[in-house]
């Protein structure tokens, strides 16, 4: 299991989990039954979409891309930005995120994608497809 991955399914279990204890317990001290509720419906959903991710990463369906950070466009209106990414077989893609991924140009990451069963080729271009990305120590630097 990839460590990005690992870490962003173990953060989502440990926020639900901590919504449930501490709703649960203010919840029951202060006879809130509405926090009480909306803590339950909160740790549910955070269920769910654990195992939704744990099933996504043991079951592979998730794509891996390998490469250089070439350029980083930051749009200045806009909550997201440009990556340009050339791959290992020098293939170039260029994928949105967000402004809070902190993509170095000029340093080398492996990038996790969500893949989409319902198309035939795999498309990498939406904030919403990357799952998280590590850097890449032990490639040597040979491009600019």
């Amino acid at each position: 299991m990839p460590k990005p991955l690992l870490f962003k399914l173990v953060a989502q279990a440990a926020i639900g989990f901590f919504c449930v204890l501490f709703g649960c317990i203010i919840g029951l001290q202060t006879k809130d039954k509405i926090l009480l509720i909306m803590s339950l419906v909160i740790g549910a959903c955070c269920l769910i979409r654990c195992i939704s991710l744990h099933h996504l990463i043991h079951s592979g369906s998730y794509l891996t891309v390998e490469g250089y950070c070439s350029k980083r466009e930051v749009s200045a209106f806009k909550k997201t930005q440009q990556i340009h990414l050339i791959g290992s077989d020098d293939r170039e893609y260029q994928f949105t995120t967000d402004k809070s991924v902190k993509l170095l140009q000029g340093h080398y990451y492996r990038l996790y994608f969500r893949t989409f069963p319902s198309t035939d080729e795999q498309i990498i271009g939406d904030a919403g497809s990357l799952l998280g990305f590590e850097e890449i120590s032990s490639v040597s630097s040979t491009k600019p």
